[in-house]
C-alpha cells in the first residue's frame, strides 16, 4: 500500500509539474517579415518595395475560436489590405489601428490550431523606408478598442470550445533594426539572472 501510495505521489508531482511548466509560456501575437515567421526585425528595407507580412499567434497552447487586435503601421509602412483564409475564417473590421476600422476581429469556422504557430492573418503592405534611417522603426501589435477591451492592453483571444476569454501580449517587430552591441562579463551577465 505505500509503495502504491508513493507511486500516485510521484506522478501527481510529476503532472504538477508539468502542468506549471505548460502554463509559463506566454501566448504572444507578431508579425513576421517571412513565411516561416523567423524575422521579426529586417535591418534594411526590402528590395520589393510591395510585400507580405504575416501576423502570427504562438504559444496559446489550445485551440482557438477568435482573436482580436490592430496593428500600429508606422509611416514607412503603407498598408494594402488584409488576406483573409475564406475557407476557414471570418473577419470584422480591418488590421490597422488608424483610420475607421481601429483593429480587426478573426474568427474561425471551426477553430485553429494555437498548439503550434498559427497564422492569423497576412498582411499586403508598401515599405517605403529605403535607405533606412539610424533608428529602429516599431510596427507594433495593439489591443483593439472595444467595450470588452482588457485594462491592461493585452490582445484578447477566445478558446475553443469553451470560449474562455484570454490574454495574448501584443509584441513590437522591426523595420531597420539596429542592433546594439555592449561589452560586458559572463559575471555580469549570470548576475542578471540571480535573485
Amino acid at each position: 500500500m505505500k509503495r502504491f501510495l508513493v507511486v500516485v505521489c510521484a506522478v501527481a508531482v510529476c503532472l504538477g509539474a508539468a502542468t506549471a511548466h505548460a502554463q509559463t509560456a506566454i501566448p504572444f501575437v507578431q508579425v513576421y517579415f517571412d513565411e516561416y515567421y523567423t524575422v521579426s526585425g529586417l535591418e534594411q528595407c526590402p528590395v520589393e518595395p510591395t510585400s507580405t507580412v504575416y501576423v502570427v499567434g504562438q504559444n496559446f497552447n489550445s485551440w482557438v475560436q477568435s482573436i482580436e487586435y490592430a496593428i500600429d503601421y508606422p509611416p514607412q509602412m503603407t498598408w494594402l489590405g488584409d488576406v483573409i483564409d475564406d475557407a476557414f475564417q471570418l473577419k470584422i473590421g480591418s488590421s490597422p489601428i488608424s483610420g475607421i476600422s481601429q483593429g480587426i476581429a478573426v474568427t474561425w469556422t471551426s477553430r485553429g490550431n494555437g498548439f503550434q504557430p498559427l497564422l492569423i492573418q497576412k498582411a499586403s503592405v508598401i515599405f517605403s523606408c529605403s535607405p533606412c534611417p539610424d533608428t529602429n522603426i516599431p510596427v507594433v501589435v495593439v489591443q483593439k478598442p472595444s467595450a470588452n477591451a482588457w485594462p491592461d492592453g493585452s490582445v484578447r483571444w477566445q478558446t475553443s470550445p469553451d470560449q474562455l476569454d484570454m490574454k495574448a501580449v501584443g509584441m513590437t517587430s522591426y523595420l531597420c533594426a539596429t542592433v546594439p552591441v555592449e561589452d560586458t562579463t559572463w559575471g555580469s551577465i549570470k548576475a542578471l539572472y540571480d535573485n
